[in-house]
């Protein structure tokens, strides 16, 4: 055998002659360059081929893309876009509806049911939106990632098809975590048109093309100080913070609580931090210092993963049960909104009471400022309502409602430029949200978007959850240019 192996054999056992035996080797080095060459091509064309399917699955209307619990909902909006196609190919645009999909729930702070809730509200606005006759733009739906694993290519992917697919906003967005801030800033670094649905802290304000419809955590820590001060006339309130470096949502409400409170009511401040492990263990121990305060409220900056732990600690003390101690807290908790069948915490006079985006009661309230043809989306006897859409769904956890509305905005806005020759771009859009022009009649009440992009009047409902996931509806507080109404 020769020094190149097979290379040096031509036959049975007999050598080659050598000027045969070389042009055979060249012959097959470069059967071998081929070869290699052509794998190469291969490659670099699955590269792209996968590449180009990942990109295009960015924003998707698939029905199977986000899993099968988001399937029904995915489907009625890919029937809705395709009819949008068929009878209306030039006269449409797109909003993409940004949720993040990926992401453990102390990521994200947002479970699953509330999504499907939020891409419900997308598409009854996207529905109600296209069936007003002979008026465009018409719209399509595209669902995306944003999650910390998706939100920097699902960025990419928006701006690159901006034109192809006539998008002129993006929707939804997520909570207040560190993924929805970096979507945020990195779409507003080009103006890109904004209308968030729930995000509510203080620090995501300012970027340039973002519309917020939510009430913000200022005015949701002073709605729920309101709200202690009435159900406690003797205020004395413990401050629980989540001390987790990457939730803007908890590090501003915490600030604002504190800031709420007169000098006298406040009783002291505990912290522990979500991020780390043990916490429950943590939050067991400040129960301890609670009930041993004399304080009659505990006002909770933290999430609702964590606030089951805390509402039990708390009722296992019948120092904090005999005198009922009060918890309030923000939003976050309509996360824990829906039926269960152990309870959440054992002792009913412990309260839990939480400063709500929206709830169906508002719909129905005398003077609440909802339109008849507004609340009939959602409660009327019309095939494209949402109770006849989604039988089996709750509107309690306020998600549907408010997802409605920031489409609804979007939507609103788009149709300020129907009378233009192009569909407008991302940049044209945000201009006019952050006009202080728009004003919309939502389902969570009047939205008028000053200028800068802030929602200028809010109704904050204020509601009682039970432990076993079941909510009453306690009152409202209302909320002009950050100052707190009456409960």
């Amino acid at each position: 055998m020769s020094d190149d192996g097979d290379l040096g054999t031509a036959g049975a056992g007999d050598p080659a002659p050598a000027e045969v035996g070389a042009k055979w080797a060249a012959g097959r080095r470069n059967r071998v360059l081929l070869r290699r060459a052509l794998a190469g091509v291969l490659v670099v064309a699955a590269v792209v081929v996968l590449g180009l399917y990942v990109r295009t699955s960015r924003l998707t209307d698939d029905s199977d893309a986000f899993g099968p619990d988001l399937a029904p909902v995915m489907s009625r909006i890919a029937a809705e876009n395709a009819a949008v196609e068929k009878e209306h190919p030039d006269d449409y645009v797109t909003v993409v509806a940004m949720f993040p999909m990926t992401g453990s729930l102390t990521d994200i702070a947002l479970n699953r049911e509330s999504i499907r809730h939020g891409l419900e509200g997308v598409h009854l606005a996207q529905v109600w939106r296209n069936r007003q006759p002979s008026s465009p733009p018409y719209v399509r739906v595209l669902v995306a990632s944003d999650g910390p694993q998706d939100w920097e290519p699902t960025v990419e992917a928006v701006r690159d098809r901006t034109a192809q697919e006539h998008i002129v906003a993006v929707t939804g967005l997520g909570a207040s975590t560190g993924a929805t801030r970096r979507t945020v800033a990195s779409l507003s670094a080009s103006r890109y048109a904004m209308v968030s649905a729930v995000i509510t802290s203080d620090e995501l304000t300012g970027f340039p093309g973002l519309a917020r419809v939510a009430a913000l955590n200022s005015e949701q820590a002073q709605a729920g100080v309101v709200h202690a001060r009435k159900v406690n006339p003797g205020l004395k309130a413990v401050v629980i913070k989540d001390l987790n470096p990457a939730d803007s949502y908890v590090r501003t409400l915490a600030r604002f609580y504190t800031g709420s409170l007169a000098g006298r009511e406040r009783v002291m401040e505990l912290s522990f931090d979500s991020s780390t492990r043990f916490s429950g263990t943590v939050l067991d121990v400040i129960a301890e210092r609670v009930c041993n305060s004399g304080a009659n409220t505990v006002l909770y900056a933290g999430r609702s993963e964590q606030l089951p732990a805390l509402m039990q600690a708390l009722s296992q003390r019948e120092r904090c049960a005999r005198p009922g101690v009060t918890v309030i807290t923000g939003d976050d908790a309509s996360e824990m909104n829906r039926k269960v069948d152990l309870g959440m915490w054992g002792d009913t006079r412990i309260r839990l009471f939480y400063t709500a985006l929206a709830h169906p009661a508002s719909l129905a309230l005398p003077g609440g400022g909802v339109l008849t043809a507004i609340r009939a989306r959602f409660e009327g006897d019309d095939p494209d309502s949402f109770r006849r859409m989604f039988p089996h769904e709750s509107l309690d956890d306020g998600m549907a409602i408010m997802h409605h509305d920031a489409m609804f905005v979007a939507l609103e806005t788009a149709k300020a430029f129907a009378r233009e020759p192009d569909v407008p771009s991302p940049q044209d859009m945000a201009n006019m949200l952050t006009s202080g022009t728009v004003s919309v009649e939502g389902a969570s009440g009047p939205i008028r978007i000053v200028e800068g992009g802030a929602r200028q009047t809010k109704e904050i409902p204020i509601l009682q959850l039970n432990p076993d996931g079941t909510s009453a509806y306690s009152g409202r507080v209302t909320v002009t240019d950050g100052a707190p109404g009456r409960s």
